[in-house]
């Protein structure tokens, strides 16, 4: 699962905005969620499970509307 992470409505790129992880029960992807959130002082964090390439060529609008419309929010 990644999670990805949202502030001042641009996905921030590296580290501070995206997280790997491998859990897959409920609350412990949203308690990783909150901790990644409050790390980077991100405004939302959403759970992608597959990352196509499709993603990748997307510019940085298209990407955050495109989670938005797609993925779990958890922050």
């Amino acid at each position: 699962m990644y999670l990805i992470g949202v502030k001042d409505n641009v996905y921030s790129c590296g580290n501070s905005g995206m997280l790997i992880t491998r859990y897959k029960a409920e609350y412990k992807l949203r308690e990783t969620a909150q901790r990644f959130a409050a790390m980077y002082s991100l405004d939302e964090v959403y759970g992608l499970n597959v990352y196509p390439q499709e993603l990748c060529e997307m510019d940085n609008t298209e990407f955050t509307e495109h989670l938005r419309r797609n993925c779990k929010r958890y922050v």
